[in-house]
């Protein structure tokens, strides 16, 4: 996946027993962050997976600029709602696991990559630890780092931040914004949160359900990610969180 083609998506549809998707048409662009929101069965993560390559579309195409995209040809990370973790991984195994599955190796700068992550991730002392020794957003922390590691031409995340507290859930999405800031990559990430929407995102695509279809396309009024805290403490992301919210209602 270049850095410059746009991956498009053109009237996909998904169905098992019963239609999921219907007629789904997006143009992702490189280096932005896609936030998705909608109600439960819009089939948010039916369309992650399809992008991850897990799933094949019943039909629609799927092109990144002239060519047909097939994910297989990409390297693409995965932040699952469980974080995808294995148990008998510390944080640092399961990061050099994913960068030497991505990259075919580890070379002394690749660790050196490595110890930046954790410290950008505010990570350092726990990364010798199981995933059974860490808490909820400390996992997470390890399944971001992870993904970052990889250096991915695409970055999919289904709903990373929801089984966090408030305090630990906006730590987490500052570090998040602040990594990717370094390593930008076009992302997409699904999220039940319209303020974590607007925040992260900056376009957010609002889905509806029963097919899940592509109901509007947001551009976050916070384009610029480098003072979350401000945006929020200014109110500035209020007016498009209530014309959001109405558009889920």
């Amino acid at each position: 996946m270049t850095n410059t083609a746009t991956l498009q998506i053109r009237q996909l549809a998904y169905r098992q027993e019963k239609e999921i998707l219907r007629d789904v048409t997006l143009d992702l662009t490189a280096n932005q962050i896609y936030t998705v929101i909608g109600p439960s069965g819009a089939g948010k993560t039916t369309l992650l997976r399809i992008l991850a390559g897990l799933l094949t579309p019943t039909s629609g195409a799927l092109t990144l600029g002239e060519v047909d995209y097939r994910p297989q040809d990409h390297r693409i990370a995965l932040v699952p709602q469980d974080y995808g973790l294995l148990p008998w991984q510390t944080a640092r195994k399961a990061v050099a696991s994913a960068m030497k599955i991505s990259k075919g190796s580890l070379t002394p700068s690749d660790q050196k990559v490595m110890d930046q992550l954790f410290l950008d991730m505010d990570f350092v002392e726990e990364q010798n630890r199981y995933p059974s020794q860490l808490s909820g957003g400390q996992r997470q922390r390890v399944a971001i780092t992870r993904a970052f590691a990889c250096e991915s031409e695409l970055l999919l995340m289904d709903e990373p931040f929801s089984a966090l507290d408030a305090l630990s859930r906006g730590r987490a999405q500052e570090l998040f914004i602040t990594n990717w800031m370094k390593h930008p990559t076009r992302t997409v990430l699904i999220t039940h949160d319209v303020t974590e929407a607007l925040l992260i995102g900056h376009q957010v695509i609002v889905m509806g359900k029963n097919p899940g279809q592509i109901k509007e396309v947001f551009s976050s009024p916070l384009q610029d990610k480098r003072n979350l805290a401000g945006a929020l403490d200014s109110g500035i992301l209020e007016q498009s969180a209530s014309q959001l919210r109405r558009e889920l209602a």
